[in-house]
């Protein structure tokens, strides 16, 4: 279960990051075992607060602190870093 993010991008073309906990009070209903879902319900939350941005990655702690994942926004939707397809370089 992740209780933790940290959400990169730009916003008005300057980098920027927001961190913060995931807990059921502030995410309700968002099945917190599931990474592209949390990412989601913590860029939907970020907007209703007012900020927008390109959001490109997000690094969520799971809640005995001993394992980090990261996200990438790629073709469009939420994956996670380590299942991005390799793609022919020559």
């Amino acid at each position: 279960m992740y209780v933790y993010y940290i959400l990169r991008g730009t916003a008005n073309k300057q980098a920027v990051e927001f961190e913060g906990d995931i807990d059921d009070e502030q995410f309700p209903n968002v099945d917190r075992t599931e990474g592209p879902d949390v990412v989601n319900a913590v860029v939907q939350k970020l907007a209703a607060e007012g900020t927008h941005g390109e959001w490109t990655e997000c690094d969520l702690t799971n809640e005995y602190y001993d394992r980090d994942d990261t996200y990438v926004f790629f073709n469009k939707k939420w994956i996670r870093r380590s299942d991005i397809p390799l793609t022919n370089t020559r």
